[in-house]
Parts: C-alpha cells; structure tokens; sequence
C-alpha cells in the first residue's frame, strides 16, 4: 500500500508520496522503501504524476510507461491537466508496441483466474462460518454455498452499494462485452472448469447448476465492462497547471488491464482552485491519519460513536414507551416504530450534524484557511509532513508498515515549474 496527497492553493501544487511498497505472499510478507510513486508527467511542463496500489499494469512497470509516454510527449503543451491525463489514457489504448495482443490475451486470462480466486476465498470464508455455526451437515450445503457466493458477486457487480444499477465503463465501445464473449468463451469455461475441480478437491459433494455456471461466465464479462475496481488496480494522479490554466487542477484515475486494445479506466475523482474557492486537500490510499488530523476525529471512531448513540436512543425510547401506562402492546409497538423512523432519526442526525460543524469549525477551517496561504515551500512540508503522519502511526502501533521511506515531494507553480525533491522518513 502506500500514502500519497495533493495540496492546492492558488499559488503552487504540492505532490506527496511515501516509497514503501509491499510484497505479498502465502507464507510471506515483506515491505521494501525505496520505490519511486511520483513522476514529472512531460519534460518542462507544470504537470505531475503520481501511482499507487498496484506498481505495474499487466507487468509493464508503471515507472516505464510514464517515462516512455514523457519521451513522445516532448515538448506538448496541452490547455489543461484534464486533457494532460486524457491524452495519457490515449496513449495506453491501441498502444501494441506497449501491449502486444497475445500479451493482452494471456493477461485477460490472469485477470479472470483472478475474479475466480475472489469466488474461492469467499466461499471459504462462507464454508468456514457455516461450520463454526455447526447448521448442519456441510455436505448437503455445500453446494447452496457456492450458489450463494456466485450469485452475490455477480450481484455486486450489476447493483451498487446504493441498490443503483452498475454502469457500463464509458471508457469501452458499445459491444465490448460482446466481443469478450466471442473471443475468450472457450478460456473463460476451461478457467470456470479449473475453479470448480480445485473446490472439488475439499469439497466432493459440490455440484454446479448450469444457471450458476452462466452465472460465473457472466461474471468474467461483467469484471471487465462494468464500473468495479474489486481486482488489482492502480490509482493515476494528475495535478499542475495546464497552459490555458490560471490556477491548478487535478485529476485521478482508476485503471487496471489492458482488455481489445483498451485500457480498463474510470475518472475517480477531480478537484480544481478558482479565484473563489478554497485549497485542495486530496489523499489517496492510505489515510486515515490525515483525515483525523484534518477533522480531529477518527473516523472509525465516529461510525462507532454513531452506532453506540443509535443503540443507546433506541433503547430509551423502548424503555420509555414500556414504562407509559395505559398503552396496548400494539400502541406501544407502533408508537416505538414511528418514533424510531421519525424523530429519532432526525435527532440523530442533527447531533451528528453539529458535531460535524464544530469539527469543521475548530479543525478543517482554520487548516484549510492556512493552506490556502501557504507558500510553495511550505505548502510541500506540509504535504511530507502529512504523508509522514501517516507512517509514524503504523509504526507506534506495531503494523505492518506499509507506508514510510524518504517522502518524494514536488512542488509546482506557472513560474518555476516541476520542481522534485525528496525529504527523509524520519518526523
């Protein structure tokens, strides 16, 4: 993992991020802090880019693909970052000198043997809690299990946390899913044979219907055209000036395999200063702590809280209504259910709200007032110092550090440009 932030003003642009990246294993885990996560985006132009999560796309190291991009870009000056980090979408699609078409075939088959290993973790997962829960003899369930699982995922990738439909990536032609079908079907049903004949081995009784099977055929698709990151994927952070820019932008970027010539992407998030806005505050990854320093509350703590205090009015109110004489049991149940639904809700709300005003109040306002001051040089400590945050928290708390090393930094104004540097890990 890592820890990266952008901080905007309407002076300069400060980039951030850590070195650390770890390696992951069965029996292993090991973390080196030497890694280079943020780039100039073109020679002598006012443009940074920055990665994390995943350090390569389909093997290439990302460090090479923007390095080989910034050669052919020499001396582009595009109008804006947003056209800076479409014209690098560009590059990476159709570019077959980068992604030979065999290459792409072998990685689509990676990526999918991947969507199917998140099915076997989770049917373990399943299979491990229907056997501590001891509901009956796994035999005969094992299979309704597996269905489960499909069904779920394949759920998840059509229907959004919010019960909206999932939307297509616009990133692929109309038809891609298609195509998908048309090329790869016979891998796809030999990965899906494979998966089902590794659960069979723990697991003889395991029977697949064919609707599940279409399922899991569809799922390999889905993984692909749908809006979802759930496998390995690199976040791509632009930020700096464009030539027609008076203040800086930025924009990021999910993106993960190279699928018919296109690159599987989304536009996750953009932020730009205007002479009438505020600063710009953006952390990826990791980033708990410079939220908390931001707000001056966890914010596991605060969906804590939140549960702890609806739990605790919930109760009231059913003590309350209990103890109010001359009430039926139906008069008691309706009275406590439209209170729960009504004004319990909103009051919960309400003291939530002022907490979170008071937070912006004494905490957020007066850091973003500060950062909307700072100069180029101080604007970028700030940024280390965040990112350093950070790491000094994993380390106090004897995790896996999974973010810290020297904190590559660059700073980036109109006037002066990129300029990099590196600062070390140590507060």
């Amino acid at each position: 993992m890592t820890s990266e932030i952008v901080l905007m003003n309407r002076q300069a642009v400060a980039m951030a991020a850590d070195s650390a990246v770890t390696i992951s294993g069965p029996n292993y885990l090991k973390t080196y802090q030497s890694v280079d996560k943020l780039f100039p985006l073109v020679t002598d132009q006012p443009v940074g880019v920055m990665i994390y999560n995943n350090a390569e796309l389909m093997g290439m190291p990302w460090e090479t693909i923007i390095s080989i991009y910034r050669d052919q870009a020499q001396g582009r000056n595009l109008d804006s970052v947003d056209a800076y980090a479409r014209d690098f979408i560009a590059f990476l699609n159709g570019n077959t000198d980068l992604f030979p078409q065999d290459h792409q075939d072998k990685e689509f088959f990676k990526h999918i043997a991947v969507v199917m290993s998140l099915i076997a973790s989770d049917f373990d997962y399943y299979v491990a809690q229907f056997t501590a829960a001891q509901a009956g003899s796994l035999r005969d369930h094992v299979s309704a299990i597996f269905e489960f699982v499909v069904a779920q995922l394949h759920d998840d990738y059509q229907i959004n946390l919010d019960d909206s439909p999932r939307e297509d990536l616009p990133a692929f032609p109309k038809g891609t899913g298609d195509q998908l079908r048309r090329r790869y079907g016979g891998p796809i049903a030999d990965i899906i044979d494979s998966l089902i004949l590794a659960l069979r081995q723990d697991h003889p009784a395991l029977s697949v219907s064919e609707g599940t099977r279409r399922q899991l055929e569809e799922i390999a698709v889905l993984s692909v055209v749908k809006d979802a990151f759930f496998e390995h994927y690199t976040g791509v952070v632009f930020a700096g000036f464009g030539a027609r820019e008076t203040f800086p932008s930025m924009r990021s970027y999910l993106t993960s395999t190279v699928v018919l010539g296109t690159v599987k992407n989304r536009q996750d998030r953009t932020a730009a200063v205007t002479a009438e806005s505020g600063p710009v505050i953006q952390p990826f990854a990791q980033d708990r702590m410079i939220r908390t320093f931001l707000t001056g509350m966890d914010q596991g703590l605060r969906y804590f809280l939140f549960g702890q205090t609806l739990r605790l009015a919930t109760t009231l109110v059913s003590d309350v209504v209990q103890q109010t004489p001359g009430l039926s049991e139906e008069q008691r149940q309706r009275l406590a259910s439209d209170y729960s639904e009504g004004d319990l809700g909103r009051s919960i709300q309400a003291f939530f709200g002022s907490i979170d005003e008071y937070s912006y109040l004494s905490h957020t306002g007066p850091i973003l007032r500060a950062i909307g001051s700072l100069p180029k040089k101080e604007l970028g400590e700030t940024a280390a110092s965040l990112i350093k945050l950070n790491g000094f928290q994993q380390k106090v708390m004897h995790s896996v550090e999974t973010v810290g090393g020297p904190v590559s930094l660059a700073t980036i104004t109109r006037n002066e440009g990129l300029v990099m540097g590196k600062e070390k890990a140590e507060l």
